[in-house]
């Protein structure tokens, strides 16, 4: 299956267990890949044929703007569910998020998280 691509989109969102973390929110690190099939695509050139991947970056940092998240593996698959309901031509979703400042506490290190999603039948 082939794939698009979004690497290094990043959003600010209040995600977190933590009080501080939701108080003061959260910048996040997103990597997508969609499966689909891109032959129609690399033959007519056109983005009727393909997702906007202007549009999945919007999508993707409204979903992660539009509400409290405590966990990283919740915002992933609102996401996901988000390009499912938009994008017809995405059979799967395979999506990296990665905390790139963590505003906790004595908390060290870089959490994040991988999910893999194909379209629900």
């Amino acid at each position: 299956m082939d794939k698009v691509l979004l690497k290094d989109l990043q959003a600010f969102c209040k995600l977190g267990i933590y009080d501080s973390e939701r108080i003061l929110g959260q910048s996040v690190l997103i990597q997508l890949a969609m499966e689909m099939d891109l032959s129609q695509a690399c033959s007519s050139d056109s983005i009727d044929d393909t997702v906007n991947y202007a549009e999945v970056s919007v999508i993707s940092r409204t979903v992660a703007q539009k509400k409290e998240y405590l966990l990283i593996e919740h915002l992933a698959q609102e996401i996901i569910n988000a390009l499912f309901e938009k994008f017809s031509r995405i059979q799967a979703v395979e999506i990296d998020i990665t905390k790139t400042i963590v505003n906790a506490d004595q908390f060290t290190g870089t959490p994040a998280v991988h999910i893999y999603r194909k379209r629900p039948n």
